[in-house]
């Protein structure tokens, strides 16, 4: 749990450190969200940006988030095709069976919700390992996401608190969401996932 909490400091250090970089492409991926179909693409160049301002803080700029963006824009469609029927099925179910509470339902809305969590940590994670990956492919990079998940689910739920306890803020002064809260997602995801590969690798 404390380590999951401090790979969202050392996200939300290194997103005042690179400050303009994450501004200007967080603005960019709204306004790149609004036609829907390239919102996909838009998320994994905000992520390859939040990578770069870890790894390689020189680069992460503008051109980068465009180079990404132009590069995955066939290749993440998909993947946001699937996450988004993965969401509106999950949340549907939970929506549509809340007034019911026999244990079978009970049951099921507990699934679902684990689902949800699983599936939120793997949004995060993806693009962050898929950027880490010798030869990246978003399949991989998934499953990848998911075996973290699943072996560090109190870290992913203290990094989806912090998360969730932002866009509570962000909602509350909605410029942020235009401005800051994406771009500080992006960092968070991606010290995230640093932070457990890091650890990872001084196991091995």
């Amino acid at each position: 749990m404390w380590d999951g909490l401090r790979a969202a400091w050392r996200g939300l250090n290194n997103f005042r450190l690179a400050g303009y970089a994450y501004i200007w492409t967080n603005l960019v991926f709204v306004a790149l969200c609004l036609p829907v179909i390239t919102a996909p693409a838009a998320y994994s160049a905000l992520m390859r940006v939040g990578h770069l301002a870890h790894t390689n803080p020189s680069e992460a700029d503008l051109a980068a988030f465009w180079e990404t963006f132009r590069a995955n824009l066939r290749r993440a469609l998909p993947w946001g095709v699937g996450n988004a029927l993965f969401a509106v099925v999950n949340f549907n179910n939970l929506f549509a069976y809340a007034p019911l509470d026999t244990p079978l339902v009970l049951a099921l809305e507990t699934v679902w919700i684990v689902a949800g969590v699983i599936w939120l940590g793997m949004l995060l994670y993806t693009w962050p390992i898929y950027y880490e990956m010798e030869e990246p492919t978003v399949g991989g990079a998934m499953r990848n996401a998911l075996v973290m998940v699943l072996q560090n689910p109190l870290f992913t739920l203290a990094l989806l608190t912090v998360i969730a306890v932002l866009a509570v803020l962000s909602t509350l002064l909605v410029a942020a969401w235009l401005l800051l809260t994406w771009g500080a997602i992006a960092a968070m995801a991606n010290a995230a996932v640093l932070d457990r590969l890091e650890r990872y690798r001084a196991r091995r």
